[in-house]
């Protein structure tokens, strides 16, 4: 009888590890360089733009644990290259060449695949009566989260194209 139990119960055992276990949609998060900021994508962003308002300029060393790899280097180049002047004096991480006093950034929690490598979120900015909305790219790399792109929306834009990419590519 003791055998019984235990031949019956152990089949039923792994049985429901089997139906507990979770498989994520993608095994291989990639990589990261840099080091990383702690947090969602939408923490991450919001962190951002708080260090963004208490820091104004673009320090790319202070602002690269925010920044993808690809981004970062993107920035790196693009500050050596003249045509770039205007753009990376003003605030490159906005369509408005303000630097916003305040930033809200939209919840991620309202974004259904949890597995998601990258998730865009919208951002509202405001300086002084002025608000406007921009949209930033955040993508996974390795366990973190980072900005890699930001498209601008807010009207009056003062890059060259419609994302921080596309202004800085020049191609």
């Amino acid at each position: 009888m003791r055998y019984s139990v235990l031949t019956l119960s152990l089949p039923c055992a792994l049985l429901l590890s089997a139906c507990t276990s979770v498989t994520p949609a993608f095994k291989d998060t990639g990589s990261r360089v840099g080091q990383c900021v702690e947090g969602g994508p939408d923490a991450v962003a919001q962190q951002f733009y708080d260090y963004r308002i208490e820091h104004p300029g673009n320090n790319l060393t202070a602002l690269r644990p925010y920044l993808s790899d690809d981004l970062a280097k993107m920035l790196d180049a693009a500050s050596r290259d003249a045509r770039n002047n205007a753009l990376l004096k003003g605030d490159p991480f906005s369509s408005r060449n303000l630097t916003p006093e305040k930033a809200d950034v939209a919840s991620a929690s309202t974004i259904p695949n949890s597995d998601a490598r990258n998730i865009a979120l919208r951002v509202t900015l405001t300086k002084g009566d002025q608000s406007w909305r921009d949209e930033v790219l955040m993508i996974r790399e390795g366990q973190c989260w980072a900005v890699d792109d930001v498209r601008y929306l807010g009207g009056t834009v003062h890059a060259p194209a419609g994302t921080l990419r596309q202004s800085i590519e020049h191609r």
